[in-house]
């Protein structure tokens, strides 16, 4: 059930009335809610589709079987190969087999936890439904953040009251994630698509192709951190807190400081579970190196089969090992911020192109075009010298197919998603210090409900009405992880 759904509108709006209605029972509220929140959870996950159910019930039964039985490391090891199972499976030996919505993301959650109970830095939780809900929580359920258990248990057995902080926090969160969804990612899609289309990139200007690598790095994050900024917004409804997945990434000045902004929720998993048990950074170089590529391994693996993910995970693995040898070289130079952060975002925008693409053929000819740019910046200033060409030509024809400008809708697209993500960038970087919700609240009230009214307009007049006629695309991009 999509988040942008009319159905998860009324699904929403009867479910939190009775769940917060229930907390005003005098008599086991907290039970009350629990299941409730349970059947919801799994009606959420069947409307997906119901052939999804049984992958879940797989991993809550043996997660739960798994922090009773895992006494020594061999069973260890066996109940986490046979929680696996289904996603290794599923993902890495495709045939007509479907892929059930967030088993990555679940099945991560659920090796967390039989680790965590292993090596007893939590107990291991007795009440099934707790267990339950910990891998079916519907906010997260589909796309994550990844919850770590000793965070989410103990919001469990608590009563979840009607508050309005929480129910005005969450509202603000789930604003801030249609804004990028819906003013930035899909607007820029349409540039992108265009572009980027395999069986016109052969035929596209570098430059274009250039551009349109940049603005997929803005893609992916609004795209990611806008779904993420609903679920958390959901379960801040509710009165859960979930963590938070992202912290304004592409202002960071290295690439480790990267991935401790960019989906926190998975680095921090990757680093807990395969790169500290490896032995981290406290041994030798070498071994730490190892450890590093180990670990994006890990992670170019969990993002897909392909070639190209495991090429994006040798990268980052790469650039970090790097980054680690030149430190002491790189301390004696004064860079400033700025520089740091452009030299960071322009590595990251290259690693993307391997999630763009489909295949490494087609990652080498993005690279093939975007190489051509300084003949083609030289064509264009011959063909301006010789007046054969104007400046705004120029930019036309460098920067976007024939027909690309011609097309209003799409021209519109990609105009009002830069604006929308210049004021992002902008309110980024005038707020670095802290988080967004706190850096919005701070913001004068005259510009809040500006932004809520921007939203309000564009829920009513245009995702409403194409919600009821079914014209609306929900999808997001890393439900394909």
């Amino acid at each position: 059930m999509p988040f942008i759904s009319t159905a998860f509108l009324i699904f929403f709006l009867c479910f939190s009335s009775l769940y917060h209605l229930s907390a005003m029972l005098s008599y086991n509220s907290i039970s009350v809610q629990k299941i409730m929140l349970l059947i919801s959870s799994f009606i959420f996950y069947g409307f997906a589709d119901v052939r999804f159910l049984p992958f879940l019930i797989y991993i809550i039964i043996v997660t739960y079987c798994a922090s009773y039985y895992c006494k020594n490391k061999v069973l260890l090891f066996l109940f986490i190969a046979i929680d696996i199972l289904p996603l290794a499976f599923i993902k890495y030996f495709p045939k007509k087999w479907i892929f059930p919505l967030g088993l990555s993301f679940f099945t991560f959650q659920s090796l967390g936890y039989i680790i965590d109970v292993f090596t007893q830095k939590i107990k291991k939780e007795t009440n099934f439904l707790n267990v339950c809900l910990f891998l079916c929580f519907f906010p997260t359920v589909s796309n994550g953040p990844i919850l770590r258990a000793n965070d989410f248990f103990p919001q469990l057995n608590t009563v979840h009251k009607f508050d309005y902080k929480n129910a005005t926090d969450g509202m603000k969160l789930i604003c801030m994630g249609l804004f990028k969804k819906f003013f930035i990612a899909d607007n820029l899609a349409s540039y992108i698509n265009s572009v980027l289309a395999i069986e016109k990139l052969n035929e596209q200007y570098g430059l274009a192709v250039f551009l349109a690598c940049i603005l997929y790095s803005f893609y992916i994050y609004c795209d990611f951190s806008g779904y993420t900024d609903m679920a958390v917004g959901i379960a801040k409804y509710l009165g859960f807190n979930v963590g938070k997945n992202f912290n304004k990434p592409y202002l960071s000045k290295s690439i480790s400081e990267f991935w401790t902004r960019w989906h926190i929720s998975l680095s921090s998993w990757l680093r807990d579970y395969i790169y500290i048990p490896l032995g981290g950074s406290r041994v030798s170089k070498i071994r730490t190196y190892i450890n590093l590529f180990i670990t994006f391994l890990v992670s170019g693996i969990w993002h897909g089969s392909t070639m190209n993910f495991l090429v994006w995970g040798l990268l980052h693995a790469s650039f970090l090992c790097l980054e680690r040898f030149l430190s002491p070289l790189i301390q004696k130079f004064k860079i400033p911020s700025v520089f740091k952060i452009l030299i960071t975002f322009i590595f990251i925008s290259f690693t993307w192109i391997f999630f763009r693409a489909s295949s490494l053929h087609e990652v080498a000819i993005i690279f093939s075009r975007i190489v051509n740019i300084p003949y083609e910046i030289s064509m264009f200033v011959r063909m301006r010298l010789n007046h054969q060409i104007g400046i705004i030509g120029a930019i036309r024809q460098g920067f976007a197919d024939e027909g690309f400008f011609r097309n209003l809708t799409e021209f519109s697209s990609i105009q009002v998603g830069l604006y929308s993500l210049l004021a992002l960038m902008i309110f980024d970087f005038t707020t670095k210090g802290s988080s967004e919700l706190i850096s919005f609240k701070a913001f004068p009230v005259i510009l809040r409900w500006g932004f809520y009214l921007l939203i309000a307009f564009y829920v009513f007049y245009k995702i409403l009405p194409m919600l009821l006629y079914h014209n609306l695309n929900t999808s997001f991009l890393y439900f394909d992880f």
